[in-house]
């Protein structure tokens, strides 16, 4: 027979996460889809031992017990479930006696439980933000690695479907960056909101801040000098970031140049109109001056030239790289500075992407060939790259690292 259960009472705890197999998360993922998303009546299924948490679970207590052996009712603890996304207010909002049938709950009582759903999308943010400790795992096959990628994705877009309840999903979402601004001065805050990936259009990564943003965010509130190549005349420096997403990048270079008093023009460029849209709301939220603007790479139009651009992952398709050049020769000035930053996978149809950079843009380290007929003209060239290490707690568990480029226009000339 069909069984419909609360979610309280059989997603994993992820607590755990490392110990359960890649079936108890799938069966699991799949009893979240029959209950809140079934087109039809699902399939009989039958109770997977493996879907049903087996320990007591507990936020503020790390000490895990076994639950006593069920009959005819689930009985809940009076600890808090670990959703992986808790926090103080979240105890006092799930805590409490649960009690439901372990089958032939009514599937309408279940979706209308406001208690049930918000456990469900809290959970499914844990095991997609917990990811790394559960799909890279020393003793499991290379193949069961990749399996297991492709249900963090899976988990990604169901997290999506529940974006019908646009104020759950925001305040579940929201995050805030606290950077170190120069040598202790008074940090530099961002409020964004991350929203769900779009169930219509999975393409739309921008709904989403990556770690290699966070991490580049980071280092121009360090070291402004350094990133911004601040003029020394009266004209604005023009800063321009493609395949913005969030925003990150933009909004904490406005935060940033406004607290040194440095007068900016900031354009903030993606492409998805779902992105856009999100983009919008957090810079309206910061209280920055960016603008905003929608860009197709693959077909760029007359662009004004920049001092700065920044990118960060934005290499997502083996033509992307060429896309970005094509778009960056047209939009920087000749004394200016492309950052961009990406991440390096290990797996996915996203691994070893980072390439297509370096096949885009030559290597300028110590000057590149001059081609016969060329007359020594500017190319865009690569002029140092650095490897940075993961930080934790932020980034998708197929980033090993991430490489930072900047890219100038370099003249043509022998190499020594």
């Amino acid at each position: 027979m069909t069984y419909f259960r609360a979610p309280t009472s059989f997603l994993p705890p992820l607590s755990i996460l490392s110990t359960h197999t890649t079936a108890s998360i799938q069966d699991a993922l799949q009893d979240l889809k029959d209950l809140y998303f079934a087109t039809a009546l699902p399939p009989k299924r039958t109770l997977s031992i493996n879907a049903v948490p087996a320990l007591k679970q507990d936020i503020s207590d790390t000490v895990h017990v076994p639950r006593p052996k069920r009959t005819g009712r689930l009985n809940h603890s009076d600890g808090v479930p670990d959703s992986g996304y808790a926090s103080e207010d979240d105890e006092a909002e799930l805590e409490g006696d649960l009690e439901s049938d372990a089958e032939d709950l009514d599937p309408d009582v279940l979706r209308s439980n406001e208690l049930e759903r918000n456990f469900s999308i809290k959970w499914l943010t844990g095991l997609i933000k917990r990811s790394d400790i559960w799909t890279h795992v020393l003793d499991i096959a290379p193949e069961e690695d990749h399996i297991r990628l492709v249900v963090i994705e899976e988990a990604s877009k169901l997290l999506a479907r529940f974006s019908s309840d646009d104020k759950q999903q925001e305040d579940a979402l929201t995050r805030q960056f606290i950077f170190p601004f120069g040598a202790g001065g008074e940090p530099i805050m961002i409020e964004l909101n991350d929203a769900p990936l779009t169930a219509t259009d999975h393409t739309s990564v921008g709904l989403q801040s990556w770690a290699s943003a966070i991490i580049f965010a980071e280092r121009i509130c360090t070291n402004p000098a350094q990133y911004m190549s601040i003029p020394q005349g009266v004209s604005p420096l023009r800063v321009l970031e493609l395949g913005a997403g969030t925003g990150l990048l933009s909004i904490t270079t406005a935060r940033l140049l406004d607290r040194m008093g440095v007068d900016a023009t900031i354009m903030a460029t993606d492409y998805h109109s779902a992105v856009l849209d999100n983009l919008l709301q957090n810079v309206k939220t910061n209280n920055v001056s960016v603008q905003i603007e929608s860009l197709d790479w693959s077909k760029p139009p007359p662009l004004e030239p920049y001092d700065v651009i920044l990118g960060a992952d934005v290499v997502y398709h083996p033509e992307h790289a060429k896309w970005i050049k094509n778009c960056v020769e047209k939009a920087l000035k000749k004394g200016g500075v492309f950052w961009l930053i990406i991440a390096m996978r290990s797996s996915g149809r996203h691994e070893g992407l980072w390439e297509t950079v370096d096949n885009a843009f030559p290597d300028g380290g110590c000057g590149f060939p001059r081609n016969e007929g060329c007359g020594g003209e500017m190319k865009l060239a690569v002029l140092q790259k650095e490897d940075v290490g993961r930080r934790e707690g932020i980034g998708r568990a197929d980033e090993v690292r991430y490489r930072l480029f900047e890219i100038r226009w370099l003249p043509c000339c022998y190499c020594c």
